[in-house]
């Protein structure tokens, strides 16, 4: 009796494992596999920690994305994404999100509920501005911003503590306003690419 008691609670325990999801330390997440097919990923789902639908010509997200309790990290670059899904909120345990050059104007402002996330990529997008809930995302260590249409900052990316480095080439920025970026990212090590001037 007490055995199948323990049998109940391990089957129990192991469902709750798969439907929270799992958040994988780093060294873990750099060795499990990366599935590139979103047919064969559906086959394990239980198995997706890493997917590649990088140059899949996308135009909106798949659904099936909800499948993967355990996604990890997501590569959605290269596709002609206009916008994400609030669904996409629900991938919680998301730490690395690529989806650099797409067609973003507006900040998907889904990623700011990624709270583990620690390595964005939005480069090579059109990107006119950044939300105040990028301050939200206080384990970010690593943003690419590399070739938007950037004008300023919110005050609120001065809650990334754990910020180091941030790609904000290609973007034309007066030398006041890199000043300033830099003064809310002590930490961190910016790229920017010459100053503009623009105001002169």
């Amino acid at each position: 009796m007490k055995f199948r008691i323990a049998i109940t609670l391990v089957l129990f325990a192991l469902s709750l494992v798969q439907v929270q999801g799992q958040l994988l330390d780093r060294a873990a997440l750099d060795s499990v596999r990366t599935f590139r097919s979103l047919d064969r990923a559906m086959k394990d789902p239980a198995l997706v920690y890493r997917l590649d639908l990088s140059s899949s010509k996308l135009k909106v997200v798949p659904e099936e994305l909800r499948m993967f309790p355990n996604l990890n990290a997501l590569d959605l670059s290269g596709n002609k994404l206009k916008a994400l899904p609030d669904w996409m909120a629900e991938l919680q345990h998301v730490q690395e999100f690529r989806a650099s050059k797409n067609k973003f104007v507006d900040y998907p402002e889904v990623v700011c509920k990624w709270v583990h996330l620690k390595r964005l990529d939005l480069s090579r997008n059109a990107l006119t501005g950044l939300p105040k809930c990028m301050g939200d995302l206080v384990e970010l260590v690593s943003l690419d911003l590399w070739s938007n249409d950037l004008a300023d900052f919110p005050e609120d990316i001065e809650h990334m503590k754990e910020l180091r480095f941030l790609d904000l080439r290609a973007i034309q920025f007066e030398q006041d306003e890199m000043d300033r970026i830099q003064e809310l990212l002590p930490k961190a090590k910016i790229w920017f690419s010459p100053p503009c001037n623009c105001g002169m």
